[in-house]
């Protein structure tokens, strides 16, 4: 049985069936990359190698144009915290997919199970990212969008997101460039698709796992209690709720991190939300501290670059970095 692990949290929005964005512009790689970069990708052999531009949604999430069966393209959220693709049912009614079976689907809060629709093709670009059967999702799930992009295609590859210009980057580990500037950090690959890094909060070691399926940060009961040992008050947020798989999540406990390094980047008045959420357990990261990092953090930065060839996270750090993530109810 094959699972899915997905990241995204995210509140519930409505679309009509079928509703198709084309995000595609024609200078995407003149307008995402730099010179040199731009001579390599117009020599780069089409299939391992994509470059186009995004558009985010209304919780800061990178959107991406994603063609099904050499349809569209469509809405993919791209989700670092899923480790396979999703289908909307809406989108897969639009391309008159039938589901041929069933599978579970893991998630920040829970495990629910999803039907499955067969998928030919899916390609961003002209880069193939896989041709198995995907979970099919309500498209309220998705927030609207028409699908998660997931990291089930981007093995040996690296996956660079601007945030800046507003585009992403699919190239194979061997061809990808050395990223001139950017703070680098080594990984560990976990379960054959997450890539984990370490940082530091308050002088305390944590693990930390890049989701930019999330557009909030999430603390285990393990980071807490470290975190809770060494400060004698803690300010309580006000209560939040988001939804996650199709049921509601309420997050009730919450810590401000005043301060935290993930390589050169420092981030300021993170705001974390805790419980023993099911993800940790099914990464079996309960026992040390760890936070899942979400858009609200990941946002702040230039650019983002997993590479999961390479094991290896890259951060574009802005000037005088100085932000507050901490959330409104």
């Amino acid at each position: 049985m094959v699972t899915l692990v997905m990241g995204l949290i995210c509140y519930l929005k409505v679309i009509a069936a079928g509703a198709i964005s084309c995000l595609f512009a024609a200078n995407a790689a003149a307008e995402c990359l730099d010179a040199p970069d731009l001579a390599a990708y117009q020599t780069a052999t089409p299939q391992d190698f994509a470059l186009g531009p995004t558009r985010t949604d209304r919780l800061g999430r990178v959107v991406a144009p994603v063609t099904v069966n050499g349809q569209g393209p469509f809405r993919f959220i791209v989700d670092t915290g899923a480790n396979r693709s999703v289908m909307s049912d809406d989108l897969a009614a639009h391309l008159g997919l039938t589901p041929n079976g069933f599978d579970n689907v893991h998630s920040v809060h829970g495990v629910s199970v999803a039907p499955l629709v067969s998928v030919d093709r899916l390609q961003y670009g002209d880069v193939a990212l896989n041709g198995e059967d995907l979970p099919m999702l309500s498209g309220r799930v998705l927030a609207g969008e028409q699908g998660l992009l997931g990291v089930d295609g981007m093995s040996n590859r690296r996956l660079r997101m601007d945030f800046e210009r507003n585009c992403i980057e699919i190239v194979l580990s061997r061809d990808a460039r050395r990223l001139r500037g950017w703070s680098t950090i080594e990984g560990d690959m976990r379960f054959g698709h997450l890539v984990v890094v370490r940082g530091s909060i308050n002088g305390i070691r944590v693990r930390l796992l890049l989701d930019t399926g999330s557009d909030s940060s999430l603390a285990n009961l393990a980071l807490r209690d470290a975190f809770n040992a060494r400060l004698r008050h803690r300010p309580r947020e006000e209560e939040t709720i988001a939804y996650t798989a199709g049921s509601t999540v309420r997050l009730e406990d919450a810590i401000l991190i005043p301060s935290m390094r993930l390589g050169e980047l420092e981030v300021r008045n993170v705001t974390a939300y805790v419980g023993d959420y099911h993800i940790f357990q099914l990464w079996n990261l309960t026992e040390e501290p760890a936070l899942l990092i979400g858009m609200d953090v990941l946002s702040q930065a230039r650019g983002l670059a997993i590479d999961y060839g390479r094991r290896t996270v890259h951060l574009q750090i802005r000037d005088r970095l100085r932000f507050d993530t901490r959330l409104q109810n």
